[in-house]
């Protein structure tokens, strides 16, 4: 399965001009799926994320993870919080979005929708509301899970989803380091650890580190973790130069380091 990762070089609050970007990098690449970054939609109405994902799935002829948007209105302004996880939160009267995505397959059909379970960030601050955990997909035979940028920190998500063949993570990571480095280290590290753990693939797919999110600035985070690389400097490959790289997944060498780990007693 090959699998492409789109790394736009900046992010609209126009979610069609995202889209329209979007179609121009990918049009001369191929593959099976391919991963879109968090927002992608920005603030697009439901049913117009939904036909712009389901346009670019038919267009390119893969099945397309399709980032993400926020369904329902974000409140810009502050939003009054109570004490940090003592009881509910005061969101302002025009909050009650929530971070969420769609996946369709190569023939527009809907494949998967997903939420952000964990808001995070700018996005506490404008009222965002936690989405609900959702199940994976099926593609050529294999089961991939979409977990929407900081889910991907928690390991509870995970958790009881055994014998996922991929992770798809689109990601906006908007950082308060000074730089990109730390965040990509931090990232690379978590990626590999989930990969390793839950002996599966992890692509994530982000903006260019120069895009900018309402002033917050992008670390630019894209890679791929792989749990059985040939050598050890195969286990994260990011981030790319370019705005679309393409990664193989090799099924029947993960098949055989499952098979291996449980040989040796960690499962």
């Amino acid at each position: 399965m090959k699998i492409l990762l789109v790394q736009p070089p900046r992010w609209s609050p126009d979610g069609h001009a995202n889209f329209d970007a979007i179609e121009e990098l990918v049009a001369s690449h191929a593959g099976d799926v391919m991963v879109l970054p968090e927002l992608a939609g920005s603030s697009l109405p439901r049913a117009g994320y939904l036909a712009r994902v389901r346009s670019l799935a038919r267009r390119s002829g893969m099945a397309v993870v399709g980032g993400s948007h926020y369904d329902g209105p974000v409140h810009r302004g502050p939003v009054n919080r109570g004490p940090v996880n003592r009881g509910p939160v005061n969101r302002g009267v025009n909050s009650g979005a929530v971070n969420r995505g769609a996946v369709f397959g190569a023939d527009g059909t809907l494949l998967a929708e997903y939420d952000k379970v964990h808001p995070y960030g700018v996005e506490l601050l404008s009222g965002v509301l936690p989405g609900r955990p959702s199940a994976g997909f099926e593609l050529h035979g294999r089961r991939l899970r979409v977990l929407l940028c900081a889910d991907l920190w928690y390991s509870a998500s995970l958790a009881g989803h055994d014998g996922l063949d991929a992770v798809l993570v689109p990601a906006f990571s908007v950082t308060r380091w000074d730089g990109p480095a730390p965040a990509r280290e931090l990232w690379r590290h978590m990626s590999v650890a989930r990969a390793y753990e839950f002996m599966t693939y992890v692509a994530v797919s982000d903006w260019h580190h120069e895009a900018t999110y309402l002033g917050h600035p992008c670390a630019g985070v894209t890679g791929f973790a792989d749990p059985c690389p040939r050598t050890h400097e195969g286990f994260f490959s990011g981030p790319p130069v370019a705005a679309v790289s393409a990664y193989d997944l090799d099924f029947d060498r993960l098949d055989a380091f499952r098979h291996d780990r449980a040989e040796r007693g960690f499962r």
